[in-house]
């Protein structure tokens, strides 16, 4: 009878509703608050706003420059990684368009091959130059609207020149676009050692930014409250302006020092 009991119990328990399941069902038929109601970033914004009616002008113009700071090295940051992405790929399409060349492929064709398999940069200014080759027009003129930025402009200006002495003294053009894609090349290696000799001093300068921080902190646990002078005080709400400016121009000339070769 007891062996009876404990089968049973063991059966109602394997098979009792998990709560999973009915939540799951639930979900489905009611989707959650946050996602019928999504909170817009320009809420956020203008709810930062008020707070600057509650901070000193001066103090207020610092966190500002030092914001706009941050956003102006992270912008640079972001467009020498991308660079050299972009880089990357156009060596990476000019060598598969030179296989194509060297295997006999028209012009047109290879370009085309090569855009198949490249990103959307490289593969619109590839097509472009695909469609110029087949109609029999002039690279030159045409529309540079999808290769007018950096790095693609100074590509788009040697595959001008490399299919101008192509078509003006008989060269082959998978030799000229080799040594164009030798050219990328080279520069990304160059570009990444720079980088990577750089990371020192790079971290020198961040050590160097976070000191007056920690002079702050010191400064508080000893007891004498530079944090009240530079926020409370006229006199400390001047020099807390003049050091974010000293802070932002430094840091502003050691990523002028340090990403020379990144460009």
């Amino acid at each position: 009878m007891l062996t009876h009991t404990v089968t049973c119990a063991a059966a109602a328990l394997a098979c009792w509703p998990s709560a999973r399941g009915s939540t799951g069902r639930l979900r489905a038929l009611a989707p959650p608050v946050t996602a019928r109601i999504p909170l817009p970033r320009k809420a956020l914004a203008l709810g930062l706003v008020p707070l600057l009616f509650l901070v000193p002008p001066a103090v207020s113009m610092a966190g500002a420059l030092l914001g706009w700071s941050g956003w102006r090295h992270w912008r640079a940051r972001r467009r020498a990684a991308s660079s050299l992405t972009t880089r990357r790929a156009m060596a990476e399409a000019l060598h598969a368009m030179v296989v194509d060349l060297r295997a006999g492929a028209p012009p047109d064709l290879a370009a085309e091959s090569a855009a198949a398999d490249a990103p959307r940069p490289v593969a619109e200014l590839l097509e472009v130059m695909a469609g110029v080759v087949r109609f029999g027009g002039d690279l030159a003129g045409a529309p540079a609207s999808v290769a007018t930025a950096e790095p693609l402009g100074q590509v788009r200006g040697r595959l001008v020149r490399a299919w101008a002495l192509s078509q003006r003294h008989g060269l082959p053009l998978a030799e000229l676009l080799d040594a164009v894609r030798r050219d990328i090349t080279a520069h990304v290696r160059f570009a990444t050692q720079a980088g990577a000799a750089m990371s020192g001093p790079r971290s020198s300068a961040m050590v160097l930014t976070a000191l007056p921080v920690v002079g702050l902190l010191l400064g508080e646990g000893m007891g004498a409250r530079p944090v009240h002078v530079l926020f409370a005080t006229p006199g400390g709400q001047l020099l807390l302006l003049l050091g974010t400016v000293l802070i932002i121009a430094g840091v502003g000339w050691s990523a002028r020092i340090t990403s020379g070769g990144a460009r």
